[in-house]
Parts: C-alpha cells; structure tokens; sequence
C-alpha cells in the first residue's frame, strides 16, 4: 500500500493543478460572504492614520528620524544615513498625498 507522500508524488502535475485550482475556487465560493461589501469598514482606521501622519506624531517621528540620522551622519561621517533620514521624511508624506489623491479620484 502507497504512503500518502507517495500517492502525491504518484500524480500527474496537471492533475495536481487541477485539483488544487478546484480547492481554491470551492473556497472562493464559500467565503462570499466575508468579502467586504463597500469599503467603509477600513474608514475609522485609515482617518486615525491619516491623523497620525499628518498631526503631531508625524511630525515628531519625522523630527526624531532627521536627528538620530544627523547624530548617526556626525558619528560614522557617513552623510547616506542623514539623506536617508531626510527621504523617509519627506517620502512617507509625498506617498500619503499620492494615496489620498488615487483614492479619492472619481472616474
């Protein structure tokens, strides 16, 4: 008698695909009715986000990482930890701003 890691490896690849594809769109179907239906179950998180980000505690992270990565630059003389400290400052609020403006677009 075949041991089940035996029987597995004894199937053809296609065989494999098809069942697994079979698995997964049977799983599909039973999990309708968790799919998120409009979008505003995410609302009062991402309006906390936007506040942190935005608020106070953007700009404290954003003051913290320009001088730990001053500190750092002054301490090794290696500037790349200073601009990288600059980029994350400036990139996580360019990137938000990108966010915003492809989520709110209407078509």
């Amino acid at each position: 008698m075949l041991s089940m890691n035996a029987r597995a490896q004894a199937l053809p690849a296609w065989l494999k695909a098809l069942l697994l594809t079979a698995v997964c769109v049977g799983l599909l179907m039973l999990s309708k009715g968790a799919l998120a239906a409009d979008g505003t179950e995410f609302a009062d998180a991402v309006t906390k986000w936007d506040g942190w980000v935005k608020g106070n505690l953007g700009k404290l992270a954003a003051l913290i990482a320009l001088g730990v990565g001053s500190v750092v630059a002054a301490v090794k003389k290696d500037w790349t930890w200073f601009f990288g400290a600059v980029v994350l400052s400036m990139g996580i609020g360019v990137i938000l701003g990108i966010v915003n403006a492809s989520f709110t677009a209407t078509i």
